[in-house]
């Protein structure tokens, strides 16, 4: 079974959607499903308002329904200042899974237009790859790297290409295999044009280094788009000739087809 890793509900702070209607959603699509509700300790991403989640609710309320094709586990946003506390957080419940994301970097969110103005978007990825590659060495214990892309989709900026951060990409690439951390493929954005190529181009990069691991993420906030643009992902993926995972315990498990 193909697993969708990364998926919200109304845990989180930007989804209202009910766990039954994920959980409805998986087994009409016959895909396992992760929920990844959000933890941001930094709290920036939305101007101060806490990022967070009663996590011992969440495991009252959504433990009941864990199965074989429903597994619990949490996106924890990746912070140099929050190291420590990060590392606590995702020893502290029976997580099946944690992936780690890069909504902010330094004192700035990546989520803000504004951010992005006056920046050259060659210097911007430059450092933005340096600082990813900075955060898994920081937070080896994260399953997976989750949506590489995130500031393309709001500073306007081009689409990565591998070749052109080449250096930049396998120095974060190299970090990500010595530690088992597995490559999201987020699927938010559909992989048609410039987006394929620019995905066809990292995911060829990553393996290109030895990467091995890939999971497949809706990063969905309702049910309906929970695997979307899946059939896609799966094609790209088969052509590139990497392997699908999801996590389970934190123990990595290859998806069946």
């Amino acid at each position: 079974m193909i697993f969708d890793t990364h998926l919200h509900t109304e845990m989180s702070f930007d989804s209202d959607e009910k766990l039954v209607n994920v959980l409805q959603m998986a087994k009409s699509r016959n895909l396992g499903a992760i929920t990844t509700e959000h933890l941001d300790l930094n709290h920036m991403e939305i101007e101060g308002f806490p990022i967070d989640f009663d996590q011992d609710e969440y495991f009252r309320r959504y433990g009941q329904h864990r199965s074989e094709t429903y597994l619990l586990g949490i996106e924890l946003g990746l912070d140099k200042d929050y190291t420590t506390e990060i590392e606590r957080v995702q020893k502290s419940h029976d997580f099946d899974m944690v992936i780690g994301s890069l909504h902010t970097m330094g004192k700035d969110s990546l989520s803000s237009g504004k951010y992005f103005r006056g920046k050259g978007y060659k210097a911007f990825y430059t450092d933005y790859l340096a600082y990813a590659r900075e955060m898994v060495l920081d937070n080896p214990f994260i399953d997976a790297l989750a949506h590489l892309d995130y500031p393309t989709r709001y500073s306007g900026y081009p689409n990565m290409k591998y070749e052109e951060f080449q250096s930049e990409f396998d120095g974060l690439f190299k970090a990500m295999i010595e530690h088992g951390v597995a490559l999201e493929l987020n699927l938010k954005r559909p992989l048609l044009g410039d987006v394929l190529a620019s995905f066809r181009s990292i995911f060829t990069g990553y393996r290109d280094n030895g990467g091995e691991f890939v999971t497949l993420a809706s990063d969905a906030h309702i049910a309906e788009d929970l695997g979307r643009n899946f059939d896609d992902a799966l094609r790209l993926i088969d052509d590139i000739g990497l392997k699908i995972c999801y996590y389970r315990n934190r123990e990595r498990m290859l998806c069946s087809r």
